[in-house]
């Protein structure tokens, strides 16, 4: 691979409180956000990153963030072999031998004046950047400071960064001719950086495409797009994480598509619950069924395409949900049948789906009476008879 060899990366919201001096910053996931509503800039300064080699030449730097319009990002970048180096003393007399990493982990020491060492030690200045070749930047140590400018409530929202090192060019690929310092061989350098760029762009992304495609480890976006190559529609109405869940589960699901199987199990996903699914095979074999002939299709429908499937009411929180689950049904059901979507809950009515254990239970001795408290006197309510209505 033609980049650094090795690299340090920074996407996780304890690489960047780890050893690091920050203010006004916010976490959203392991995003680091600026924060300016007390009125002063957000700032991050690492500590060392240290090559484990002296006289390092670092080779590549690439940011990725949402920079706003009226926002800008000042970046700043120091190497050296040695932590020590001379400073402004506190006191403002002269100048002090110091351990950088020491100074900016120092709690009692101002943000901004660290910020200020960075200019004092010949720190190499950038604005807005995207990717840096850091070819000029020679030390086993590199540290960092960025300074995350807003003019308005937007966020300027910083995803990664990826630092890599050692330097690694084109030019190492060719005769020794090609490689002379200075004149016509570091341009050529600099020159085919432009395009070891994008080769290198193009190479990670390839390497990394089976990330791409693994569930726990992708993005939304990417999960409704890996959803529509496997045919599960309205993938939007799946949570993030629902959604992680059925992709992992959707091969086996669509393996019985069509089934009863397929069907319990895509709304045991989504709900949270296996449902009671009920075929009309399981209707007209019941030994009662006919005796209650007309009280069971109703309730079940009265043809061989028609197929129930029960939910509690505590798994539909809403008619959104209901009309979702019904979708993701037909997704999966036979494409002739007709699905009967119960939900049941808490009363019994007569007629109705009523199941013991289920959305009625035994407790003691009741009777039947007419509620007189409703304004319909045709509505029964099971009530204690000995209460008043």
């Amino acid at each position: 691979m033609a980049s650094g060899a090795k690299y340090f990366i920074l996407n996780r919201e304890d690489d960047w409180k780890y050893k690091s001096a920050i203010q006004n910053v916010l976490f959203e996931g392991d995003m680091l956000l600026s924060n300016n509503k007390s009125g002063e800039n957000s700032v991050y300064i690492s500590s060392s990153f240290d090559s484990l080699q002296n006289e390092t030449v670092w080779h590549r730097m690439r940011l990725n963030y949402e920079l706003p319009n009226d926002a800008l990002l000042k970046l700043k970048l120091y190497t050296s072999d040695s932590k020590e180096v001379l400073i402004p003393a506190l006191n403002g007399k002269g100048l002090v031998e110091s351990n950088i990493d020491d100074y900016i982990l120092d709690e009692n020491i101002d943000i901004n004046r660290k910020m200020d060492i960075f200019d004092h030690i010949g720190a190499q200045k950038f604005e807005n950047p995207t990717d840096i070749l850091m070819f000029n930047l020679k030390g086993r140590y590199l540290w960092i400071c960025m300074e995350l400018i807003n003019y308005s409530h937007s966020q300027i929202k910083m995803k990664d960064v990826k630092i890599e090192f050692p330097k690694v060019t084109f030019t190492d690929y060719l005769p020794e001719i090609y490689k002379e310092h200075g004149g016509k061989g570091s341009f050529l350098e600099r020159f085919l950086g432009i395009f070891q760029s994008i080769y290198v762009d193009l190479e990670d992304r390839i390497d990394n495409t089976p990330v791409q495609f693994d569930p726990e480890m992708t993005n939304k976006d990417f999960l409704v797009w890996i959803s529509r190559w496997l045919s599960i529609k309205d993938a939007f109405i799946w949570g993030e994480e629902k959604l992680k869940t059925l992709l992992k589960q959707v091969t086996n699901i669509y393996k019985s598509k069509g089934t009863k199987q397929s069907v319990s199990r895509i709304v045991e996903e989504f709900a949270g619950v296996e449902p009671i699914v009920v075929e009309q095979f399981d209707v007209k074999n019941n030994q009662n069924y006919e005796i209650q002939k007309n009280h069971i299709e109703k309730l079940f429908g009265d043809n061989g395409y028609v197929f129930t499937v029960i939910l509690s009411e505590k798994f539909v929180n809403s008619p959104e949900d209901y009309i979702e689950i019904l979708r993701i049904i037909n997704t999966v059901k036979p494409i002739d049948s007709i699905c009967n979507l119960v939900i049941l809950n808490d009363k019994i009515y007569l007629d109705h789906h009523c199941y013991i254990g289920i959305n009625s239970y035994i407790a003691k001795n009741c009777e039947f009476v007419i509620d007189a408290k409703k304004k319909d006197s045709n509505t029964l309510m099971l009530v204690d008879a000995n209460v008043n209505v």
